[in-house]
């Protein structure tokens, strides 16, 4: 699975409205994104950071590309002061929490 984390710091005031514009931009779903955990930061009342979880590297390019997608990203990085900070990775273990 392809990995991507990112930290976005709202422009002040204005976290709830960013996290509300990730939420918007996923409903429905995204093809190849299997997960996407928008987290609040403890120490910051306007940080959030994301984890998201893909099939693949060609699936995240495909899925970020779409129309509905750079259309909600315009409008969520209008939300954003400063430039987002992030990385790419290779999930190398993933504990999903379910029973044995």
């Amino acid at each position: 699975m392809f990995s991507v984390y990112g930290k976005m710091t709202a422009q002040p005031g204005q976290r709830e409205a960013l996290v509300q514009g990730f939420k918007d931009m996923l409903e429905g779903g995204i093809p190849g994104l299997e997960l996407c955990s928008v987290n609040a930061a403890l120490d910051d009342p306007d940080t959030i950071w994301l984890t998201q979880l893909w099939t693949d590297k060609a699936a995240h390019d495909a899925g970020t590309r779409s129309d509905r997608v750079v259309s909600a990203t315009k409008r969520i990085m209008s939300l954003v002061a400063g430039t987002p900070e992030g990385a790419y990775g290779q999930v190398a273990y993933l504990h999903n929490g379910g029973t044995a």
